[in-house]
């Protein structure tokens, strides 16, 4: 019968059809943004010499034995007296430190920054731990953290002084949005809910204002934003476990293609052939606690803290757990750090991240080394040859039996 030849013809084609996504990645590089491969650590540095009072070097060590837990930031207690070669002394040096105790927070590229912890009249726990809590949230890593589980990415808008400026900024980030949105439909993965902005005042404002300004000092340092540069607006990217993608876009690099071009990536396959030290940027410093894990996981449909997903999840980005360094954060101009490379050496927008949204994920070009070339990927090109092949038997043989005569 003409219709059972037709139905078997579209089931065939349906096979054929279905085949690409067979082989595509079970994650998006949004999912695979919310696996800690452990290599992005913070460090608090704790510096206490031998004449440090006994009372104040527990409380150092009460207080940080838990306090980094739930966290990205791994601490420890450093008698400089005692530890004459350890690494992390040049940072006194660096940040010209002379009275003691006192602490540094370092990120994963190299930036430092002076914590105080240290008040007159003020018990030195209680310093700490108000200290600790500034490193570890403010009002806007919060907000960040609540949207990143549950929708596409979120784009920080850090405004400037000039309010045209932040206009045409939000214009930008508005429309980029937009983008995004009206094109949800096609991912290679479904994401429920588009990206948000996410807005702060200017660094001059928002430093004046002394608790709220404090707390957000360290989401500044964290993305290289100097607190000088007032005027202008900054933005980023943000996504998975607040993770930064892309580079710091400042002013007249604030339009909507750049922004959609890191955009696109964070909906893409994550075995898109960018380079993956993009999308494995910096991580804020945040509490990522049992409650957010939990939400994450119900959100994402598997557990990100997985020791099998983790493995996964290494493989695809090129470096097993505890393989090769932290690769540095994203692009940003201008930005400070011991390890930071110069402007010169930067793209505002990295040609990769621009191929992706040019040509997608399959056409872009890749190094000889590029870790889709390793051998743990050879086994799969075969297998997808092997099912290329049977899917064009299983096509034919369709097609044969719509074309022959008789009877079925």
């Amino acid at each position: 019968m003409v219709g059972l030849r037709r139905l078997i013809l579209f089931g065939c084609l349906w096979g054929f059809c279905r085949l690409p996504s067979a082989f595509a990645c079970r994650y998006n590089v949004r999912e695979t943004g919310f696996v800690d491969l452990g290599i992005e650590q913070y460090n608090f540095y704790g510096y206490i010499r031998n004449d440090t009072p006994a009372d104040i070097v527990s409380g150092f060590e009460q207080t940080l034995s838990a306090a980094f837990e739930d966290s990205n930031i791994k601490s420890e207690i450093i008698n400089v007296e005692q530890e004459k070669e350890h690494p992390a002394l040049k940072y006194l040096k660096s940040l010209q430190i002379k009275s003691f105790p006192a602490a540094v927070l370092v990120s994963p590229d190299g930036q430092s920054l002076i914590v105080p912890v240290v008040e007159p009249n003020r018990p030195f726990k209680d310093t700490l731990s108000s200290a600790i809590d500034d490193v570890l949230s403010s009002p806007a890593r919060e907000e960040i953290l609540q949207q990143v589980i549950e929708r596409y990415g979120v784009v920080l808008l850090i405004e400037g002084t000039d309010a045209q400026e932040n206009e045409r900024a939000k214009a930008a980030v508005l429309a980029a949005i937009r983008t995004i949105e009206a094109q949800m439909d096609m991912l290679p993965k479904p994401i429920a809910r588009p990206p948000v902005m996410v807005a702060v005042d200017s660094p001059p404002q928002l430093l004046a204002k002394q608790e709220r300004g404090a707390r957000e000092k360290i989401l500044l340092w964290s993305l290289g934003v100097d607190a000088n540069e007032g005027e202008r607006p900054h933005i980023a990217i943000i996504y998975g476990k607040a993770r930064w993608i892309g580079p710091l876009f400042k002013s007249e690099q604030i339009t909507e293609a750049n922004l959609t071009a890191v955009l696109f990536v964070i909906g893409e396959d994550c075995e898109c052939s960018i380079d993956h030290r993009w999308v494995q940027g910096t991580m804020l410093p945040v509490r990522w606690d049992r409650k957010l894990q939990a939400k994450t996981a119900a959100n994402l449909g598997f557990d990100p803290e997985s020791p099998i997903i983790k493995s996964e999840i290494g493989l695809i980005v090129g470096r097993g757990i505890g393989g090769s360094s932290y690769p540095g954060v994203p692009v940003a101009s201008g930005q400070v750090g011991t390890e930071a490379e110069s402007d010169a050496n930067h793209e505002v927008m990295p040609k990769q991240l621009k191929d992706v949204t040019m040509s997608g994920c399959g056409d872009n070009s890749r190094d000889a080394n590029s870790p889709r070339d390793e051998g743990i990927y050879r086994p799969l090109r075969t297998m997808a040859l092997v099912t290329i092949g049977l899917t064009a038997v299983v096509v034919i043989i369709g097609i044969a039996v719509l074309l022959r005569p008789g009877k079925i």
